[in-house]
């Protein structure tokens, strides 16, 4: 008992010959949280402990909305020819002479995101017609043609999956894919039905990671978001978003950079852990005795430890505050997790 007193004293006597305008001296996490006592436990889950490892976080996950490697079909009525790529404009597709601004997009094949083999694409520079085969010899060693991948091919036997049936027209010298066989039959008008090319499904929105350093703002709620080391943290205030993070308009057109906040229609549809609110309480402080930049995170100093990390995260250089500190409570570093 009169040692836990002694120690007492000795924490009021150094703490109240502190400088006022100091800041208490740096110790560690653990430290901090051996000398409060058991039952006192560090905020945001920045707890050491090596006895019970904590895993890394999963991540914020979303569904992506764009379509996962599709084929489109294009067609011109001044070359009467069909070509085939994976971007929807027309300006991307193979050129070798003038006309190919005529193009327009006519149809979606589907979704080339499956098992089997790859899709290429066989483009002759001297006829313009494009070929799509799984065969990879069908023209390897020939003249003029040009390959590339689009993407890879399904076996049949999966759910949703569909036939892409293939035709040529000799006259035109132009390959024609379509998933309606109606649309052609076994051939009319000059084509010519050569079989099964692959098979292709529908394009599902698919899973994805989102990096740290993104931001959100449901339009719901209006509430704004961060993706802070792999956690979803929702900002307090607008005056939080314009203070600690620098959403200043552009020095040089006047423009807010409030286009690198994603609007969203509800922040559930992102998923993972949540991390606690950024507040006003978060601030950014540069130590005038070490020159070291921390933010204060639930309470403790946690050191950003290069200006990649604090431009990752957006940070506001004018929100920092300069001044001395000789002690703080210290957390982790802060850090770039994906």
């Amino acid at each position: 008992m009169k040692k836990a007193y002694f120690v007492g004293l000795c924490l009021i006597s150094i703490v109240s010959c502190s400088a006022p305008d100091d800041e208490l001296e740096n110790v560690n996490e653990s430290q901090a949280l051996n000398a409060s006592g058991k039952n006192m436990l560090a905020k945001g889950g920045f707890r050491d402990n090596p006895d019970t490892p904590t895993p890394p976080p999963a991540g914020i996950w979303s569904k992506s909305f764009y379509l996962t490697h599709p084929i489109y079909g294009f067609y011109s009525d001044l070359t009467k020819k069909h070509l085939y790529n994976t971007s929807p404009l027309p300006s991307e597709l193979p050129k070798s002479y003038p006309g190919l601004s005529y193009y327009f997009q006519e149809r979606l094949l589907g979704s080339a995101d499956g098992p089997g083999a790859v899709i290429s694409s066989w483009f002759h520079t001297g006829s313009n017609d494009l070929v799509l085969t799984t065969n990879p010899n069908e023209f390897a060693g020939q003249s003029y043609w040009e390959k590339r991948d689009l993407g890879t091919s399904y076996n049949g036997d999966e759910p949703g999956s569909f036939p892409i049936y293939r035709y040529f027209n000799s006259d035109k010298k132009t390959h024609f894919y379509t998933r309606d066989k109606n649309e052609l039959g076994d051939g009319k008008d000059g084509f010519v039905y050569e079989g099964i090319s692959f098979y292709l499904k529908e394009s599902e929105p698919k899973a994805f990671r989102i990096r740290d350093g993104e931001f959100f703002q449901d339009n719901s709620t209006g509430a704004v978001y961060i993706v802070f080391e792999s956690t979803l943290r929702r900002i307090e205030s607008w005056s939080v978003v314009n203070g600690l993070f620098d959403f200043k308009p552009n020095p040089r057109t006047g423009k807010p950079k409030d286009w690198k906040i994603l609007k969203v229609n509800n922040i559930n549809d992102y998923t993972g852990e949540r991390g606690p609110d950024i507040t006003s309480a978060n601030q950014l402080v540069q130590n005038t005795n070490d020159g070291k930049i921390y933010l204060v995170d639930d309470g403790l100093y946690r050191y950003i430890p290069t200006d990649l990390i604090f431009k990752l995260y957006n940070f506001n250089e004018d929100a920092i505050q300069h001044k001395p500190v000789r002690m703080m409570f210290t957390g982790k570093d802060i850090a770039k997790t994906y």
